[in-house]
């Protein structure tokens, strides 16, 4: 820690230099000299966070922050009235830090602290990670025609998001994915739509064009665990990244929250006090909160908002993957394209393949499990408090992410839900070789035929859908001379004279 005791007060004019002095300590029982400037750590890494404080006598008003490394001026302020602030060093080398306080009465007083900065501070990522837009580092990091500085709110918040998700590594921290996006850069900041879709064929999470402004439905995301993009006040972007069921309030993480504050309208801020949630109307008053004077704004923060608000703004949703590969370079995030219990089709950083489904890993029990529908109709999916959310066609196969005693809590297309257990048959993926089939006409695997595809091993009940010949199939029993088969998310059955086994 680095702390210089000040230098004296300097006071206009020169006579009755003494009686001043005297009079001055009679009125604020203190003695000359007492500003003081503390910078800790004193031995710092570049892009590391120094933490400043400023302690000065009663009257004092405003400081002027002056930060000189190896010689040279590297910022120049102005008055601030902010006695406890940060920096975030650029450059290796002996700094020295002025201030000059000025006091109500005119009277001035300085103060120094030395920093000496070697190495570079390690890069931290992960699920708490918040980045700071506004600290000064940020300034010269390029996003296409500006800076990440200026901006890059939707940058930032797609790194939050991914570091949440559980992405680590270079191509996810924000000076990466603004080259890899910077395609998505337009004049007003971020096309943040574009960005969010792009980057999800790459990361593999879902999302959707429309903004979701639907609270309840935004509600039963965040509970489950989603994350929103959202325009939290004009021309700026943060991340929704919780709820608090009970009270209907929202968890934000903000890169520049001094942004956020400053242009709000018709929206409270709030943050847990005591167990209650306290209203706040300056970035100051958010627990944890640091203030960079070279910038002169606030770093990046966690607050809370009303569910109401979020919901008017709209949010763009980034649900995480809750499907991983166990490929050869280890688990790796993916999408699904194409479900079977044999073999499924994935994408991988964007490249489809074709892979056995048991080496797929997914939801809260890790180890995969599928489920199809057994009823003769579409059934109800449903939220957890038992209310339709859409429905699911018969016949259809879903990945289970979590079995209940009496439901299964299911994927299907962009929704999650639950259905009875008594309108599936919850199954394991297959083990050993997987058999493969075609549907044929005669022997034939081309042309414009097609075959009935049905509900079960019998030619009196009803068809579900029609296939052409030449579609590929999974099979998985034979039964009363029927195959059951699947291809297209579908469980059917279809008559053994119209498979060619491969």
């Amino acid at each position: 820690m680095g702390t210089v005791q000040g230098k004296s007060r300097i006071w206009p004019g020169r006579t009755a230099l003494l009686i001043a002095c005297f009079l001055l300590c009679l009125r604020t029982g203190l003695a000359l000299g007492e500003t003081r400037v503390t910078a800790d750590p004193a031995q710092a890494q570049v892009g590391g966070v120094v933490d400043v404080r400023v302690e000065s006598g009663e009257g004092a008003e405003s400081v002027v922050y002056t930060l000189r490394c190896g010689g040279q001026t590297v910022f120049q302020g102005e008055e601030d009235s902010h006695f406890v602030s940060a920096f975030r060093p650029r450059q290796e080398g002996e700094y020295t830090l002025s201030v000059t306080v000025k006091y109500a009465d005119g009277g001035t007083e300085t103060a120094e602290a030395s920093v000496s900065v070697s190495g570079m501070a390690e890069e931290t990522q992960g699920p708490e990670k918040i980045y700071s837009q506004k600290d000064g580092w940020w300034k010269d990091k390029e996003y296409s025609k500006s800076e990440l500085d200026n901006a890059g709110c939707a940058i930032f918040t797609l790194s939050h998001a991914l570091q949440r998700m559980g992405w680590t590594g270079e191509d996810i921290a924000p000076e990466n994915l603004a080259v890899n996006y910077k395609n998505c850069y337009t004049k007003n900041g971020t096309a943040v739509a574009r960005l969010v879709f792009n980057a999800s064929q790459v990361y593999g999470y879902a999302t959707k064009s429309a903004l979701q402004k639907d609270a309840p439905s935004l509600r039963e995301g965040l509970k489950n665990g989603d994350y929103y993009s959202f325009s939290v006040a004009l021309g700026h972007i943060a991340l929704m990244t919780g709820v608090d069921e009970k009270s209907g309030k929202v968890r934000v993480v903000d890169s520049a929250p001094s942004a956020t504050f400053e242009r709000i309208k018709k929206g409270k801020i709030y943050i847990l006090k005591d167990g209650e949630y306290a209203e706040v109307t300056d970035p100051g008053e958010v627990p944890g909160a640091k203030y960079y004077f070279e910038t002169r704004f606030y770093g990046g923060l966690e607050y809370y908002m009303d569910l109401s608000y979020c919901a008017r703004r709209g949010g763009r949703l980034i649900r995480p993957t809750w499907l991983y590969y166990r490929g050869p370079e280890g688990k790796i995030g993916a999408a699904l394209v194409n479900l079977t219990s044999g073999e499924s089709e994935i994408t991988v950083n964007g490249q489809a393949q074709k892979v056995l489904t048991r080496d797929l890993i997914w939801g809260d029990e890790g180890k995969p499990r599928l489920a199809a529908v057994i009823q003769k109709k579409a059934v109800r999916l449903l939220n957890e408090e038992g209310k339709r959310i859409g429905s699911v066609p018969r016949c259809s196969l879903v990945p289970v992410l979590r079995e209940e005693e009496d439901r299964v809590y299911v994927m299907y297309e962009e929704h999650r839900g639950y259905l009875r257990l008594s309108d599936v048959e919850v199954f394991a993926p297959l083990e050993g070789a997987v058999q493969h089939g075609i549907i044929s006409v005669n022997g034939n695997t081309s042309g414009r035929a097609t075959v009935k595809m049905r509900f079960g091993a019998s030619g009196k009940t009803s068809v579900v859908d029609n296939w052409k010949t030449g579609t590929e199939v999974i099979l998985i029993r034979q039964e009363d001379g029927f195959w059951l088969v699947e291809a297209k998310g579908l469980r059917l059955w279809v008559s053994e004279e119209y498979i060619t086994v491969q």
